[in-house]
C-alpha cells in the first residue's frame, strides 16, 4: 500500500511530523476509492478512466472502482460528489466542457466548488458519419447542410459542451446552420450515426479504432494528421480554424484536505506514466494532459472566461458585467 512515507519520503516525514498527521492520513488510501465520471459506459471518458484505474490499483494498492453517473451535463455526478466526505474516497472525473456548462442559465453548481486534481488526457474533437452513407467528405456533409439547414442534425454530449461549441464553430466559419441534438455520451450519439438515425456526430478521436467499421471521420482538430488514421484529414486542412483539444481530468470535494489531494496526485501521475497508460495513450491517438495541479487550476480560470465570453456570443447567457 502506498502511504505518506512511501509518497513523500521517510526522511522528510519524521517522528515529529508524523505525531501532527491523523492516523486516517498517515494510513491514505486504505480502503477503496470511487471514480465517478459524467458519463454513459463505453464513453471515451469511461474508457479512459477504467483503463487508468487499473495503474491507479497498481500504485495505490486499494481497488480503484469507476461508475458512470450520466445526467445533467455532468452536475449529477457532481451532485454525488459534493455528497461525499471530503476524505479523498471519491474523485470525479470531468472533461473541458465543465467551466462552459455550469455557467448556463440552471446550473446547479460552480466548477470553484471542486479542487482541481490532476488533467490526464487531451483527445482531439472529431466528426463521425455513417461509413458508406450520404457524406464521403466534410464538403458533402457541409454542402448538405446549405440545402437542407437544421434538418441535418449534429449530435453529442451535452448541452453548452465543448463538443457543441466546436460543432457551432465550424458550421459559423462553414455559413450553416446547424441542430445540436444532446447526448448522455459521444459514444451514445455515434452508435445513432451507425444506425443512421443521426447525420453526423461530434465526438472524439479517441473511439474511432471502436467504430471503425462501421463510421467515418470526415475531420479531426489535431494540429496534423494522426499516425494512426493518416487519411484523415485536419479541420485546418479541410480550410477551417479548428485546433484544439479535448481535456479530460479529476477533481475531488473541495473541502478535501491538501495533504490528501497532493498524495492522490502522486498515485495519479505513477499511474499516468505507467508503460500501460502511456501505451493506451498511443493506441487511441491521445496525449497525456500531464501538468502540475497549481496550473491546472489556473487554466480552468483563463478556460471558465474564454467560455463565457463564448457563450455571450452565442447568445446562450447573458452579459452580467
Amino acid at each position: 500500500m502506498l502511504n505518506l512515507k512511501q509518497l513523500f519520503g521517510a526522511s522528510v516525514i519524521g517522528a515529529t511530523s508524523l505525531a501532527l498527521v491523523s492516523p486516517t492520513l498517515a494510513d491514505y488510501p486504505d480502503q477503496p476509492i470511487r471514480v465517478v465520471h459524467t458519463s454513459s459506459p463505453g464513453a471515451p471518458i469511461d474508457v479512459m478512466m477504467r483503463n487508468l484505474a487499473q495503474h491507479m490499483e497498481e500504485v495505490a494498492g486499494v481497488p480503484v472502482v469507476v461508475e458512470g453517473r450520466p445526467g445533467g451535463s455532468g452536475q449529477v455526478a457532481i451532485s454525488y460528489l459534493k455528497g461525499q466526505p471530503a476524505d479523498g474516497y471519491t474523485i470525479h472525473t470531468d472533461a473541458t466542457g465543465i467551466t462552459a456548462t455550469l455557467q448556463l442559465p440552471g446550473a446547479a453548481h460552480d466548477w470553484r466548488d471542486l479542487t482541481p486534481l490532476y488533467r490526464v488526457q487531451l483527445d482531439p474533437f472529431a466528426l463521425y458519419v455513417k461509413r458508406n452513407g450520404d457524406y464521403s467528405s466534410l464538403d458533402d456533409l457541409l454542402e448538405d447542410m446549405r440545402e437542407r439547414g437544421e434538418q441535418v442534425r449534429i449530435g453529442g454530449y451535452g448541452t453548452g459542451s465543448p463538443h457543441q461549441l466546436s460543432t457551432l464553430a465550424m458550421a459559423e466559419q462553414a455559413g450553416v446552420d446547424v441542430r445540436w441534438v444532446q447526448y448522455n455520451s459521444g459514444g451514445d450519439a455515434v452508435a445513432d450515426v451507425m444506425s443512421g438515425d443521426l447525420e453526423a456526430a461530434m465526438s472524439n478521436i479517441a473511439i474511432y479504432g471502436r467504430f471503425k467499421d462501421r463510421t467515418q471521420v470526415l475531420a479531426h482538430t489535431a494540429e496534423e494528421r494522426l499516425e494512426a488514421y493518416p487519411d484523415v484529414p485536419t479541420f485546418a486542412e479541410e480550410g477551417l480554424d479548428l485546433t484544439r483539444y479535448h481535456w479530460r481530468g479529476t477533481f475531488v470535494h473541495g473541502d478535501t484536505p491538501d495533504e490528501i489531494v497532493n498524495a492522490l496526485y502522486d498515485i495519479m501521475d505513477q499511474a499516468v506514466q505507467t508503460e500501460g497508460f502511456q501505451e493506451y495513450l498511443k493506441e487511441t491517438s491521445t496525449l497525456s494532459g500531464r501538468m502540475p495541479r497549481e496550473e491546472f487550476a489556473a487554466l480552468l480560470e483563463a478556460q471558465a472566461e474564454s467560455d463565457r465570453q463564448v457563450l455571450i456570443q452565442l447568445g446562450m447567457i447573458e452579459d452580467s458585467e
